[in-house]
This record gives C-alpha cells, sequence and structure tokens, in this order.
C-alpha cells in the first residue's frame, strides 16, 4: 500500500494570527515606541502571524487627543479596514492599544465594538491612566468602559495601577512592564574629576505637565543658592516652545548653566545620557503611567530624580536607585538636586541600583517574554 509523504512527516502546529490595532510612531511618544517594539519583534513573529493596522492620525505630538474634521474621516476610513482585515485575516486574537482620553478614547471604543459584534477575542492594551477618576466623573464614560472592557482581556503596565482598571473592567489585569533595547552602555566610570561641574539632563517633550517649567524654577533657585551645574534640556517643542524656553533660562539668571538643545535621536540622544551624571524628570502628567526615558535613564547608571506618577514608584524605588518627590514643588525638588550635586559617591550608588533594576526587569527581552506568555495565556495555548 501506498503511504504519502504526508503521512509521516512530523505535525508542525499551525501559528496563532493575531491582528494588531494600534499606533507607530510619527509622533514618537511611549505607546509608539513600545507597539514598535512590539510587531517588529523578531521573537514574537517566529512566535505569531502577526498582522498590522496603523491608526495614524497625528504626525505632531501636539494635535494628540484634539478631534479635527480630516481626523473624523480618517476614522471612517478605518473602519472598513479594520472589517476587511477580519474577515480576511481571521485572526485568533486581536490586540487593540487603547486610548482613554479625548475623541480617541470614543473613535476607540466604536472600532471594538466592531470587533466584539462578531465575536473576535480581544485584548486591549492600556498605556496610559485614568480611567477610575474618569469613571467616578462621567456616567457616560463609566457606562462605556463598562461595555469597552467587557469580557475582554487587558494588559495594564505596572502592580500600582492596577487599581486604575479592576473596577472599570471588572477582571484582573495582566500585568506586562515596558521594555527597551539595550545599548552598549561600557563607559568609563564617572568620577567627580570627569566633570568640573555636575551633569544634570532632562529628556521629553517640551510640555508643562512634564515638568519642565518646574524644573527650571528649581535650577534657579539653585542658582541663587551657588551651587554649580550645567543642566542640558532635551525634546521636541509642545506646549512650551523654545522661545519660551529660553525666555525663562535668561530670567532665572541660568543663561551659563542651562541649555535646551530641542530634540535630539539616536546617536546623539545617547551621548546626552553618557555626560549626565542625573536625570530629573518632575513630571505631573495625569496620563503618566509608565515612562520609557526613565528606563533608558537606568540603563546609563544614572540616579533618577521624578515624583509619585502613575507607575512610576515600582520604578523608582526611593532612596535606592532615585528620589520621588512631591509634584509641583520646586523648592522640595531642588533641595534633593542639591543632595545629589554635592554627593558623587551617593551619585554612583543610586545609579548602579537603577541599573540592576534595569537589567533584572525592564530589558526588551524580559518585554517580549512576558508578552509571549500573555498572549499563550489569553488563547489558552498550552
Amino acid at each position: 500500500m501506498y503511504i504519502s509523504e504526508a503521512a509521516w512527516l512530523p505535525y508542525v502546529p499551525m501559528k496563532k494570527k493575531i491582528l494588531c490595532i494600534l499606533q507607530l510612531a510619527p509622533p514618537i511618544h511611549g505607546a509608539s515606541t513600545v507597539n514598535g517594539y512590539l510587531v517588529n519583534s523578531e521573537f514574537l513573529n517566529q512566535k505569531f502571524d502577526l498582522d498590522i493596522i496603523n491608526l495614524q492620525f497625528n504626525k505632531s505630538i501636539k494635535k494628540l487627543e484634539k478631534f479635527s474634521i480630516s481626523k473624523f474621516f480618517k476614522a471612517l476610513g478605518y473602519t472598513f479596514t479594520i472589517a476587511k482585515k477580519l474577515f480576511g485575516f481571521r485572526p485568533d486574537l486581536v490586540y487593540y492599544t487603547i486610548s482613554t482620553k479625548g475623541f480617541s478614547f470614543y473613535r476607540d471604543a466604536f472600532y471594538i465594538f466592531i470587533i466584539k459584534l462578531f465575536r473576535f477575542k480581544i485584548v486591549l492594551h492600556l498605556h496610559s491612566k485614568g480611567l477610575k477618576p474618569d469613571a467616578q466623573g462621567n456616567f457616560m464614560k463609566k457606562f462605556l468602559y463598562g461595555r469597552v472592557f467587557k469580557n475582554t482581556a487587558c494588559i495594564c503596565l505596572s502592580p500600582i495601577l492596577k487599581p486604575d482598571i479592576e473596577k472599570v473592567a471588572g477582571s484582573e489585569p495582566y500585568i506586562v512592564p515596558n521594555g527597551i533595547p539595550e545599548f552598549n552602555t561600557h563607559m568609563p566610570e564617572k568620577t567627580p574629576e570627569n566633570h568640573s561641574e555636575p551633569q544634570i539632563l532632562y529628556l521629553s517633550n517640551y510640555i508643562q505637565s512634564k515638568g519642565i517649567l518646574i524644573l527650571i524654577e528649581a535650577l534657579g533657585i539653585l542658582k541663587k543658592r551657588d551651587y554649580t551645574f550645567n543642566a542640558r534640556l532635551v525634546g521636541a517643542p509642545g506646549d512650551v516652545d523654545m522661545e519660551m524656553l529660553n525666555e525663562l533660562i535668561i530670567l532665572n539668571n541660568l543663561s551659563s548653566s542651562v541649555t535646551a538643545t530641542g530634540p535630539l535621536y539616536d546617536e546623539n540622544k545617547i551621548a546626552e545620557f553618557r555626560n549626565a551624571d542625573m536625570f530629573v524628570f518632575p513630571t505631573y502628567y495625569d496620563n503618566e503611567a509608565f515612562p520609557l526615558v526613565l528606563l533608558e535613564a537606568m540603563q546609563f547608571s544614572l540616579p533618577v530624580i521624578s515624583t509619585f506618577e502613575g507607575g512610576i514608584p515600582d520604578m523608582i524605588r526611593n532612596n535606592v536607585n532615585g528620589i520621588l518627590v512631591e509634584k509641583k514643588n520646586a523648592v522640595v525638588l531642588a533641595d534633593k538636586i542639591a543632595g545629589l550635586l554635592v554627593n558623587p559617591p551617593l551619585r554612583k550608588s543610586m545609579g548602579n541600583s537603577g541599573y540592576q533594576v534595569f537589567k533584572e526587569n525592564y530589558t526588551l527581552q524580559h518585554f517580549e517574554a512576558n508578552m509571549y506568555k500573555t498572549f499563550n495565556e489569553i488563547l489558552g495555548n498550552p
């Protein structure tokens, strides 16, 4: 009897299909960066059959969450793209990075209802926070959150953010911290002789709620106290433009000590981290969840000064690998910066602790492994 070749070939299971509906850069921000890591992951693409819909409505950070007629018509167009992909690709799981603010939330809710209508399995990935206060203060938002998250898996970024989603979603969220690629961070050990003046680095978009104006005020206080330092403010203009920033630098008598560089990328950005002695990020952004820039600072063994906002207390262990301060308090911020300016051994020990925390928890490999495990659990794979 003839036995076909197919009868004795080993069984190779089909890869599960995941449709990723998300936002990729530009503009560059935390969610779009992590989304790029996910869809370009060689490891995850080996394990799953990934397809992508890039919901790109903005090319500028200034236009995020703002409504426009052009966005409305783009949103209608993506409705047909999503429907076509659902029935052409037939995914086992739809992975959706959901926005929770402004027009973007209502748009995403509409798309999610379409996906649910056809009974596709969904996991929603939250790169922000604020669901609980939104639901408490707005009956319509509470109603929509309940419908959006009903019978839907959910991923949040940090254990400290779980209470923000648990009561709204009605189910236990998966925890997947962000991770970033490892750079070649080998560099000479920093000593007081490396710099005649300690180097302070701020790196984020020039947005008031990211704390840049609070930082300038704190640096002005330090200048009046006769501390010596150099500070580099790196970022793209947002609601604070270069002209306003330079005026404030002059007003606080900081022209010889503070430089606003504008945005820097790739090797120029890495050079800023290499040259810094500490990283300061006094954010009070109410949507702040898990800022990647803190992971970058930790990777370069920098002590971090930041705030009790979002998932930051899970990343920065107060007085271990950094210092957390009260939000919007320039005097306290100045005091904590001063403590590191005059204490190089403390800067070194905090920076080394931060590097260890990064290596043990927040590399890109950790992120990929956690996403792989989460996808498998949701899909019911052994």
